[in-house]
């Protein structure tokens, strides 16, 4: 355990002065941004009806950004994490270390779930600030007298990275499969492509990986805690799926 701790921190902050970085950062402040100046433009549209919580609203909009925004970071984001490895062909030095390859396998699969955890986060964060400067800037959107609804949001967010886990585990396992940058973005990109033409909608989008964050698109933001959507089960056998092949990949690229 102590050398899959070592190993993850170090992997970890490998990053930090990385563009996998600041498009974790900066990806996760642009739908708020977005929405700061939507609502300062054209903020009498937005004077939310009397018992109506505005911060409900907001997050609505925001997760709506988000969920489109969201596969395309991800794919992004285990791009880089690989093509950092190839381009300094830097496997073969982590590949003499004294690790268990289940640990290297592990420690960078933990990178990847903590960065789309950040973006995540802080894109929750962006939010709620973004909340308050508007709500500073116009006592009218009532912002000021309302509170986030936290465990909705929670729940939601919760819906959201689980409907990218397919996504998060086919392209871990094409980032050890396809060492191109290019081909891998290319293969992403199709998808996503092929996601919105489907429009998320019922049948096929059922079992397409990529179409599964676009399916959240307009879901309403409630308490109601009934059973998953069946994309949202599908998208967890997805990713037990790929990520065993991800691992016999890994066993098969890098035997020791």
């Amino acid at each position: 355990m102590r050398d899959l701790i070592n190993f993850y921190l170090t992997e970890l902050i490998k990053l930090r002065r990385t563009f996998a970085f600041w498009l974790t950062v900066i990806g996760a402040a642009i739908i708020p941004l977005m929405l700061i100046i939507t609502y300062i433009y054209n903020w009498q549209m937005f004077v939310p009806a009397t018992g109506v919580n505005p911060w409900s609203e907001l997050f609505a909009r925001a997760f709506n950004g988000i969920i489109l925004f969201m596969p395309l970071y991800i794919i992004l984001l285990i791009g880089l994490i690989f093509n950092i490895e190839y381009k300094a062909n830097a496997w073969k030095h982590l590949l003499v270390l004294p690790l268990s390859r289940e640990t290297m396998f592990a420690g960078k699969y933990l990178v990847v779930f903590t960065m789309v955890f950040a973006f995540m986060a802080l894109f929750i964060l962006f939010t709620l600030v973004a909340g308050e400067i508007l709500g500073s800037f116009k006592a009218e959107l009532k912002f000021g007298i309302h509170r986030p609804e936290f465990f909705t949001v929670l729940d939601f967010s919760i819906k959201v990275k689980t409907a990218v886990l397919a996504i998060i585990s086919i392209h871990f396992w094409l980032g050890l499969k396809v060492r191109n940058l290019i081909s891998a973005l290319g293969i992403g990109l199709a998808g996503i492509a092929l996601a919105v033409l489907m429009n998320g909608k019922g049948g096929y989008a059922d079992f397409f990986p990529y179409a599964y964050s676009i399916m959240l698109l307009n879901h309403k933001l409630s308490t109601d805690h009934a059973k998953p959507e069946r994309f949202l089960l599908v998208s967890m056998a997805y990713f037990l799926v790929f990520s065993l092949l991800a691992y016999f990949q890994f066993r098969r690229s890098f035997k020791g």
